[in-house]
């Protein structure tokens, strides 16, 4: 019986040729380039990631409202609250407090100036409050600028105004909201 050995095409011999140089390129790289020799010229844009740097190369970000010791920590997105109808918090981000002023009027206290930033509330379907809503407002406490009011607990830019209507939006209801400051 004759044995047939097949020889490798040529294509499989690029194929491995071009892997073996691929590997010793980087290889080469790796014990050859000098320390600190590739520079921003030669890295493409977006194409780091945040593994690539040891622990304390890359900046935290930007502080939360909270500011780089509060609650929110360093680099913190957003700070947030459920509140229900009576003004009790439900759920929250950390470090808020709240305070049922009147019908429908609601201060909660961010500990830490909100100005400037911007303020989201919306109407939560919570189980204690599942009756019709009109609108809602928010607002920062502070008459410094034209971005807020001056409220029943004091001019303060910690505090944060809520107020929700019943249908028709024209007289405040207690209703349960989310609210958030980012």
């Amino acid at each position: 019986m004759t044995r047939f050995r097949k020889r490798p095409s040529p294509a499989l011999v690029v194929a491995c040729l071009a892997l073996a140089v691929a590997l010793g390129g980087t290889g080469y790289a790796a014990i050859r380039l000098p320390a600190n020799s590739v520079t921003t010229v030669q890295v493409k844009d977006f194409s780091l990631l945040s593994r690539d740097f040891k622990r304390g190369q890359l900046p935290a970000g930007p502080a939360g409202p909270a500011g780089p010791a509060g609650p929110a920590g360093p680099g913190a997105a957003a700070r947030w609250a459920l509140v229900n109808a009576s003004g009790a918090i439900l759920q929250q981000s950390g470090g808020i407090s709240s305070r049922h002023v009147g019908d429908g009027y609601y201060v909660l206290d961010f500990g830490s100036s909100v100005q400037g930033h911007l303020i989201f509330a919306s109407y939560s379907r919570s189980s204690d409050d599942r009756t019709g809503a009109g609108a809602i407002r928010a607002g920062t406490c502070t008459t410094a600028t034209n971005e807020g009011d001056n409220c029943a607990t004091g001019n303060d830019p910690r505090f944060v105004a809520v107020i929700t209507y019943g249908a028709g939006s024209v007289i405040p209801v207690d209703h349960s909201f989310y609210v958030a400051v980012v």
